[in-house]
């Protein structure tokens, strides 16, 4: 019994003090992602109702009366009309750039727009609406795989506002 325990002991000891070639950080450093820039005038004039469009990626689900509120990441929420669960119908998406979450109190749909923080009437879903924007409210959206981006090291547009990441082509 002693002889397994020691045993396992220089067995855990070697593999420990083994590593990969090369330093892991210097590997990794560098996200794999590269930023899509908006300026803030653009940010600003963003938040509109579209037409339905096929959901490509979902993200957090809300339920709004008969309806259901699903994020699409960095693009927006889609509006789905849900009175009948067997045939749902997909009526509308409010697109809002850099849209990572939303929550919805009173008839208000409350989304970060990249930085800034909007704030929508959704009381009738026909007519959305903007009726108030707080600017700077979040930090800049960093790389899904929260390494630093070599366009943001060099420094980014003084007006440009980050509000979605997209894959380098390699």
């Amino acid at each position: 019994m002693k002889k397994n325990v020691y045993l396992l002991a220089l067995m855990a000891l070697f593999f420990g003090l083994t590593s990969c070639p090369g330093s892991w950080s210097e590997e990794f450093s560098v996200s794999a992602y590269e930023p899509i820039l908006m300026s803030r005038a653009q940010l600003e004039a963003s938040v509109l109702l579209k037409a339905a469009k096929p959901i490509s990626k979902t993200g957090k689900l809300y339920r709004y009366g008969d309806y259901i509120l699903i994020n699409e990441p960095y693009k927006g929420v889609h509006l789905v009309h849900n009175q009948n669960p067997e045939d749902p119908q997909n009526i509308a998406f409010v697109q809002v750039p850099g849209n990572l979450d939303f929550a919805v109190k009173q008839d208000i749909l409350y989304v970060d727009n990249a930085v800034d923080l909007v704030a929508i009437d959704i009381s009738d879903l026909s007519n959305i609406r903007e009726i108030n924007r707080v600017k700077n409210t979040f930090p800049a959206l960093l790389p899904p795989d929260h390494f630093t981006s070599e366009a943001l090291a060099s420094g980014t547009p003084q007006d440009a506002v980050i509000v979605a990441w997209k894959l380098k082509k390699q």
